[in-house]
């Protein structure tokens, strides 16, 4: 199975990382919460379902390949929510390959199958666990076939739900008191300059040269998945409701409060569509997510879109 390892990165209101692994993938080819649902399914999403009982299997078969450890015959919390959240992101990729016409090929299939069976633990895997594996790693393929979208479905896309793109390009103002924050969002909400307001009230470093905007040297949007293992939850949470054009906030995290502004398509076009033609495909699937209902069974937790993970409740 691989192994995904996050890399830390530092900014005075990102979170801090130790290097950190995801347990376990089920992925062998490197490429809002709900209420719970019924007692016959793992998760929901988008009219696709994982059931109880094909994700108990999973669980099953990959204690028996000694992928996973049980305890007292059951998986641990943290490992049940891996295992889901692997399999979520699964259905988010046939959700998208499907939206954008591409499909697995038999040819995907036979490469697929070829590394499974180099792997000296593939006589281990039960068969619907070496479906399940063949069928998301092969559609991982596809997914990587799929072309960035035309501007015209960029457009609509980031005016309805920016972060839907799988991308956020935004700027902030960070004070340290909520009463603050409120006169901030007052004095933009009358016509104010977002630079110069927060030149004024930001205590973000260099704030007046920035603008408070985020991005990096590539350019002024970053991707989602960078904002979800790296920044504080609680600014990124933020961040997914903002709206283009209109302040937000204040928006809570453990730096202070924050008044976000998704900004206008106009001003961040020419980054947002260069992040799009690198990977568009896995930038979707990560936006579809973020911006879609997930609905978990009680038992297993809640999806939490600002860290793009499945939670304890």
């Amino acid at each position: 199975m691989s192994i995904a390892v996050i890399t830390p990165q530092t900014s005075h209101f990102r979170r801090p990382l130790a290097r950190a692994a995801i347990f376990v993938s089920l992925v062998l080819v490197a490429t809002s919460c709900g209420s719970s649902t019924s007692a016959k399914t793992a998760l929901s999403f988008n009219g696709d379902e994982i059931s109880v009982d094909k994700f108990e299997k999973t669980i099953l078969q990959l204690a028996d390949a000694e992928q996973i450890t049980l305890e007292n015959g059951q998986a641990t919390g943290d490992v049940a929510r891996s295992v889901l959240g692997a399999m979520l992101r699964g259905v988010a990729t046939s959700q998208i390959v499907k939206q954008y016409n591409e499909a697995a090929t038999q040819e995907d299939k036979d490469a697929v199958l070829a590394q499974m069976q180099e792997d000296p633990n593939f006589d281990a895997l039960g068969p619907d666990l070496k479906d399940l594996i063949l069928s998301m790693n092969s559609e991982d393929l596809a997914l990587a076939r799929i072309k960035a979208p035309a501007e015209k479905e960029v457009v609509a896309m980031y005016e309805k739900a920016p972060a839907s793109l799988g991308a956020i390009c935004a700027q902030h103002i960070l004070v340290e008191q909520s009463a603050t924050a409120d006169e901030v969002l007052k004095l933009l909400n009358a016509g104010g300059n977002f630079k110069k307001v927060a030149g004024a009230y930001s205590i973000e470093p260099n704030a007046a040269e920035t603008g408070g905007v985020l991005g990096s040297a590539d350019g002024d949007c970053l991707l989602l998945s960078d904002y979800q293992a790296q920044f504080d939850p609680g600014f990124t949470a933020g961040a997914l409701l903002a709206k283009p054009g209109v302040p937000y906030g204040p928006v809570k995290s453990s730096f202070g409060y924050h008044v976000i502004l998704a900004r206008p398509y106009a001003d961040i076009s020419s980054s947002l569509n260069a992040l799009l033609e690198k990977t568009p495909g896995q930038m979707l699937v990560v936006g579809l997510l973020a911006t879609s209902t997930v609905t978990v069974g009680s038992q297993y937790g809640h999806f939490d879109a600002a860290t793009n993970k499945i939670v304890a409740n």
